[in-house]
């Protein structure tokens, strides 16, 4: 009878494919040969198997080792331990070269409605088993997110050069006035400031980057902006233009699906300063550490 030894140590990987070699090939000679092994090596795995477990896995009839009761129950287990340490060695290797894991990212709602889609369609199709999380929203809360480490990266605007955190130039984009087809204006291209002064205005709520865009450049003109309505995204100021409650500005890559339909018109601002410019960075720390996250910044930064 076995008696257990080296309580509280758990059987070792080689120790259990030798067990297993011993299965498969009929014979701890044949199990030697297929593992590039001495005979005497396969012989001490097995018994320092069997001193920690406390019991006999063989008995050897005639020159044949056959699998006690015990050695054949945990035949299973001992596959399924050596399967997932195969699966944990695979995972691994592909979580090195980004092709698993996990990113979390923030975006602002215009970047991650219209702009991130397609980059993100194309990340995923070469990195397929990869799963991403994204957080859209204020830029200044997806920043300090990001500050917090709760996320791995964030396209914003309106942040400036932090120490410990990179920044790249992520996208350029124009506020436009837009409005209904059968508007008096919607024949033309631009517009002078002062215009908006005398319509029902549809703005972003004050304290958005949009609002400081567009409070400096009526400061600019020397002009009060004066709004009718706020509102908290550019679809819902578009539905209200849509409704006849107004003009609205916004970006102009979040009207482009309505121009293609005909369904609204959009017109520059004329400023002597030149356009209303919305400026988006991908911002992220030195180090990311997230291999499936830096392939991610990779493709936006490119």
């Amino acid at each position: 009878m076995f008696a257990p030894q080296n309580r509280g140590s758990n059987p070792t990987p080689a120790a259990l494919e030798v067990f297993l070699a011993v299965v498969t090939e009929n014979g701890a000679g044949k199990a030697a040969l297929a593992l590039g092994m001495s005979q005497p090596a396969v012989s001490q795995h097995l018994r320092t198997l069997e001193e920690q477990l406390g019991q006999p896995l063989f008995e050897r009839r005639g020159r044949t080792l056959v699998l006690t009761r015990y050695g054949q129950a945990l035949l299973p287990e001992a596959r399924r331990v050596l399967q997932s340490l195969e699966n944990f060695s695979a995972t691994a290797r592909a979580l090195g070269r980004s092709e698993r894991g996990h990113v979390e990212y923030g975006a602002s709602t215009t970047m991650a409605v219209y702009v991130l889609p397609k980059f993100l369609a194309k990340f995923h199709q070469g990195h397929p088993k990869v799963r991403m999380s994204c957080y859209s929203g204020k830029s200044e809360r997806l920043i300090e997110r990001l500050f917090r480490g709760e996320i791995e990266f964030a396209v914003v605007e309106g942040i400036e050069h932090v120490d410990g955190y990179r920044r790249h130039l992520f996208y350029e984009d124009e506020l436009v006035v837009i409005v209904p087809p059968k508007h008096p204006w919607a024949k033309r291209e631009e517009i002078p400031p002062s215009w908006l002064v005398k319509e029902p205005l549809i703005v972003r709520e004050p304290g958005a980057v949009t609002w400081r865009v567009l409070e400096r450049a009526f400061e600019h003109a020397g002009l009060e902006l004066n709004p009718a309505i706020y509102t908290d995204n550019h679809e819902v100021t578009k539905r209200l233009v849509l409704e006849g409650a107004g003009v609205g500005i916004v970006s102009s890559v979040v009207v482009r699906p309505n121009l293609k339909v005909g369904n609204l018109k959009a017109l520059r601002v004329k400023l002597k300063d030149g356009e209303l410019r919305r400026i988006f960075w991908l911002v992220h720390p030195e180090q990311v550490g997230n291999p499936a996250a830096e392939a991610l910044i990779k493709l936006l930064s490119s």
